[in-house]
């Protein structure tokens, strides 16, 4: 619980001079989630943003984490429906574009599996359900990286 709450102040004392909306400019990098936070059980690997970070990152507006006694499972970054589906696609593919396992077919639906790391990634548009549901306002980009066996993923670093 210790650990959750330290999370959450993090989060929340992040200097507002680094929290922007995307607002139009998509020169803006976008603050990704660091997948090594998976699994993680110390406060020595809690570092959310990926390394490089840019003095006009684009911060998500709201960041869930799934716990299992202090160990992180999984996280899902929400990013403003503002910010461009493709510009969050495209920074992904830098990092795991050999991953992806995408389905042509699905423009709303992005998934990689990072075998050698051990997680997966999927990129969604809420809708309206999610939005009637009180998740997200519809048109919310969701990123969810998950560990491979979930709350499992815990017992086995």
């Amino acid at each position: 619980m210790k650990r959750m709450i330290a999370v959450l102040t993090l989060i929340l004392v992040l200097p507002q001079s680094d929290l922007k909306i995307a607002g139009g400019e998509n020169l803006s990098r976008l603050a990704l989630p660091n997948p090594k936070l998976l699994r993680c059980k110390s406060f020595d690997c809690f570092q959310l943003w990926s390394e490089a970070r840019e003095q006009k990152a684009i911060f998500p507006k709201q960041m869930i984490f799934d716990m299992d006694h202090g160990c992180i499972y999984g996280m899902t970054a929400m990013y403003d429906k503002s910010v461009p589906l493709i510009q969050i696609k495209s920074e992904i593919d830098e990092l795991y574009k050999q991953w992806s396992v995408n389905d042509p077919s699905n423009s709303i639906l992005h998934l990689w599996r990072v075998e050698t790391q051990k997680f997966a990634i999927q990129l969604t548009v809420t809708g309206k359900e999610d939005e009637k549901r009180s998740v997200a306002e519809a048109g919310t980009r969701q990123l969810i990286y998950i560990a491979f066996g979930g709350k499992s993923a815990c017992a086995n670093p």
